[in-house]
């Protein structure tokens, strides 16, 4: 089966540099974009016994602006998946997939760098799952292994290795009930390390269990526990539980509400990683066959590993070696299935960080507040076959 498709889009957003009045020659400066994204998938179903999928994401991005700044930004970038499993509806099977990414990312200060990178995950997974029914299986395990890689265009001290490994179990003891157990370990190193002063190599490894399924017919949940550890070279680690909780309420045949909160960690190339916590909130309201509107708010309260003053850029000092972080994800979204083959979208984002660190000169003149607020729209039309 193909599935082709192509959207246009027109995009503003506030704040591309994510500055701060207060900040010393980075004040928000906003950006408009025109948007391509071309979509390909291609699958030939799931009662094959060699089950293939490839799907393809364009991103083309063309500012309109007379500013170096925003008009370095227009590029190509965009995402691909391929996968192959084999003895796909044998109760033991093969799969092998990579993963492709070229993310497109405005640097965090005005100027002609980026954070544009190439990413790269290829790797296999084996599963065994009994059952002469595929789709009616009480019990899989599954092992994963890759090798990922990260390769910045301009900021060469962030190039990464990593191998990954990942062991994933479900057993549906009640028809719509199943014990999860999610357990990864992963090997990163630097290209060059110690050019970045404020990181160092990692082993994170984690282990979560729980209870995910139905709790009535229109409430869904998920509860895990564990732990983990972000196992780093030099400077701080991280060591502690995890836990989640999600729940989803289907309050009629158009309106779903999520809301979930998630306690885990990150690498960050500040203070080796970050302690967080997620709360997030959505709501998806269908209005006949033709409009689809999602409500969203995601908030994360962050905490980074400590900081070694001694480590910092000569000439600069901070307020504070342990940085907090209150990021701030929301938005409205609507779709419109204009018809079979011609959808609309309008949205609208709010984006921010507000933290109790920053950045001064040695005789106290303020370099990075840290902060910023940012506001995008978008607007789209998208061709589909």
């Amino acid at each position: 089966t193909l599935k082709p498709s192509v959207e246009v889009a027109g995009h503003h957003d506030t704040n591309v540099f994510n500055g701060h009045e207060d900040d010393l020659g980075n004040p928000p400066v906003s950006g408009t974009s025109i948007r391509i994204a071309p979509v390909l998938g291609l699958t030939n179903g799931s009662s094959s016994e060699v089950q293939f999928t490839f799907a393809a994401k364009g991103d083309v991005r063309i500012y309109v602006s007379d500013n170096p700044a925003l008009d370095n930004l227009t590029n190509f970038g965009g995402n691909a998946d391929l996968g192959v499993t084999f003895a796909a509806r044998r109760a033991i099977s093969f799969t092998l997939f990579d993963h492709f990414t070229h993310a497109l990312q405005a640097d965090n200060w005005e100027s002609l760098n980026t954070l544009n990178r190439v990413a790269n995950d290829i790797g296999g997974r084996v599963s065994f799952h009994p059952g002469e029914i595929p789709e009616r299986r009480p019990f899989e395990v599954s092992l994963m292994g890759s090798y990922a890689l990260d390769r910045f265009d301009l900021f060469d001290a962030g190039n990464t290795n990593t191998i990954r490994t990942r062991l994933t179990s479900s057993w549906r003891f009640l028809p719509k009930t199943a014990v999860i157990l999610d357990a990864s370990w992963d090997f990163r190193a630097f290209d060059s390390p110690g050019a970045l002063k404020l990181t160092s190599n990692s082993s994170p490894w984690r282990v979560n269990a729980g209870l995910a399924g139905a709790v009535t017919k229109r409430v869904t949940a998920r509860l895990t526990g564990g732990y983990g550890m972000s196992l780093h070279d030099a400077g701080a680690s991280f060591t502690g539980a995890l836990w989640g909780l999600g729940i989803g309420y289907r309050a009629s045949a158009s309106t779903l509400v999520h809301l979930n909160y998630t306690h885990d960690f990150r690498d960050s190339f500040m203070g080796n990683f970050i302690d967080f916590h997620r709360g997030t909130a959505s709501l998806n309201q269908r209005f006949g066959t033709i409009m689809d509107v999602t409500v969203y708010a995601n908030i994360t309260y962050g905490t980074f590993g400590e900081l070694n003053g001694a480590n910092l850029p000569a000439g600069t000092k901070i307020n504070t070696k342990v940085r907090q972080d209150i990021n701030v994800d929301a938005g409205l979204k609507g779709h419109f299935e204009i018809s079979r083959m011609v959808g609309a979208i309008l949205s609208y984002r709010l984006r921010g960080v507000f933290t109790n660190f920053q950045v001064s000169s040695q005789s106290d003149e303020l370099l990075d507040v840290g902060s910023y607020t940012a506001h995008e729209l978008l607007a789209s039309v998208s061709l589909r076959y």
